[in-house]
């Protein structure tokens, strides 16, 4: 494997903006183009952070698959009222951008997204925004329901400062920032990516993930779930970024069957 971090510019975020790669060897010897894991850091991370905590490119090395992993700073993976489009630019922009310079494979069928906590509401806003984008998106300890999360911060913390930068001093958050909603309208897609969600039992955000997931079986949306002891911690995401790749390796193979 090989691993790059650069530097390219985003019309999207109107800036330049860092993205870590994990690429294979032999990308321009294939005849067919990898597949590609859009992954997502939490808050207060950034985007080198998979590559710092895990032994991520260890784990990826037999499989034949680039690992892109952006850079979001706190935005929630959001289009900013006070800031910039990081929706648009990770949904939209940097596949395009990704697809033409590194040689990727442009078919969604070969492209999945995941992210852990702020990374897992960002990935399932993406995947349920752009039902027809990716094969798989797999959730790991996600935020679940933002607004909850905002109703509970107090005036003192100072991630309030962080959600009004965001959302917008009010609070008022459009329907399309919340999982719910946007779940509904991704139901009626013909297709969808399959929703894979892994959460520790003695995560703060269990029982936000455990209700979502609820939610997705009264909509008959698919989606599977895994839930194992941890916390909201690196030993877990550790643990969980293997499951994810394991299961793309399984997706992958099951395209590839005569």
């Amino acid at each position: 494997m090989a691993f790059l971090t650069c530097e390219l510019k985003s019309e999207c975020l109107r800036m330049n903006t860092t993205v870590s790669l994990i690429l294979p060897h032999d990308i321009h010897r294939n005849a067919s183009k990898p597949g590609v894991l859009y992954l997502l850091h939490g808050c207060p991370h950034n985007h080198s952070v998979w590559q710092r905590y895990t032994a991520l490119e260890r784990y990826a090395e037999e499989l034949d698959l680039a690992i892109i992993m952006p850079e979001a700073n706190r935005s929630f993976y959001t289009d900013m009222k006070y800031g910039v489009d990081y929706f648009s630019y990770i949904s939209r922009e940097l596949p395009l951008l990704c697809d033409q310079m590194f040689g990727i494979s442009p078919d969604p069928a070969h492209r999945y997204i995941s992210g852990l906590s702020m990374g897992g509401y960002g990935c399932l806003k993406i995947s349920f925004s752009h039902p027809a984008a990716y094969r798989a998106c797999f959730a790991l300890s996600a935020l679940s329901d933002i607004r909850l999360h905002i109703q509970r911060t107090k005036e003192t913390d100072p991630k309030i400062r962080d959600y009004r930068g965001v959302f917008g001093p009010q609070l008022d958050l459009p329907d399309d920032q919340d999982l719910y909603w946007l779940a509904r309208q991704a139901v009626l897609s013909p297709v969808h990516p399959k929703l894979y969600f892994y959460c520790g039992l003695q995560d703060g955000m269990y029982p936000e993930v455990q209700a979502l997931y609820d939610y997705l079986q009264d909509l008959q949306y698919p989606v599977s779930v895994k839930f194992w002891d941890g916390i909201h911690d690196w030993k877990f995401w550790d643990e969980a970024i293997q499951l994810v790749l394991k299961n793309i390796d399984l997706l992958e193979n099951a395209q590839n069957q005569p």
